[in-house]
């Protein structure tokens, strides 16, 4: 018996980001369950704050996760929140977090991520 033969492999699963480019449109969807999401947060920065220039600063941001773990929330946090001081110069960015009706915790994280942002940002239902 090896000295980590307990130790499980932690499986990594990132959100699908999906480019609707003639609707100026970034649709994320899925699970975000990464043990250090930063690396996928800081790409994911960055591909947001490049599509806002391309799109003459404007963005729709769509989010339809089905689970968000601590540590990708804290990284997505990070990630509206660097859009948000893009918008001191001008520009449009919405933000739209569907949930299921019966889902309180992806519910409360749209709650809490809205709270701490000045960007619009609608939370939608899904029956």
């Amino acid at each position: 018996m090896g000295l980590f033969s307990s130790v499980k492999e932690v499986e990594v699963i990132v959100p699908r980001v999906e480019l609707k480019k003639k609707l100026k449109k970034i649709q994320v969807s899925g699970v975000s369950r990464m043990p250090d999401p930063g690396e996928f947060y800081s790409n994911f920065t960055e591909t947001l704050e490049n599509y806002f220039i391309e799109f003459n600063r404007t963005l729709f941001i769509e989010f339809n996760l089905e689970y968000i773990n601590t540590g990708s929330t804290k990284w997505l946090f990070f990630s509206l929140n660097h859009l948000q001081s893009l918008l001191l110069k001008g520009g449009l960015i919405e933000i739209t977090w569907h949930y299921e009706e019966d889902d309180e915790s992806i519910e409360e994280t749209g709650e809490v991520l809205k709270s701490q942002l000045a960007i619009p940002f609608t939370l939608k239902p899904v029956a």
